[in-house]
């Protein structure tokens, strides 16, 4: 599944890695079940390692907080699981790239980009 979102805005950084010296590393994402999906920034030259992972590429918003444009998952060889399996052709140098990693199954996946992807741009703060 592959999602272009409207303009999607991260949570705050969570306080624990913060107060630990790790910066804004970590990021939560708000679905519209208002559950939070904890996603970590990852290197762009990283990404090719990660597998079965929800991706998300997001711009930073003049408040500090993260603006996701584009979701989906990898699948077991690390490419979109869904479409022409390509990459967006467009990221600027300011793109950060998320990974999410805490999912079990492609099942539960597809159920937490389905969750961010239906977000009405009002309810993403």
């Amino acid at each position: 599944m592959v999602a272009v979102l409207p303009p999607l805005l991260s949570d705050q950084p969570p306080e624990v890695p913060q107060r630990a010296g790790l910066g804004d590393r970590f990021h939560y994402f708000r679905g519209t079940s208002g559950r939070r999906y904890l996603f970590s920034t990852v290197p762009r030259d990283e990404l090719a390692d990660f597998r079965s992972a929800v991706v998300i590429l997001a711009r930073p918003a003049r408040d500090g907080r993260l603006a996701a444009h584009w979701i989906t998952v990898l699948d077991l060889f690390g490419r979109p699981s869904a479409g022409d399996r390509r990459w967006p052709p467009v990221t600027t140098p300011d793109t950060v790239i998320l990974v999410h990693l805490l999912s079990a199954s492609d099942a539960l996946r597809r159920d937490l980009v389905a969750d961010l992807s239906a977000l009405p741009v009002a309810l993403a703060a």
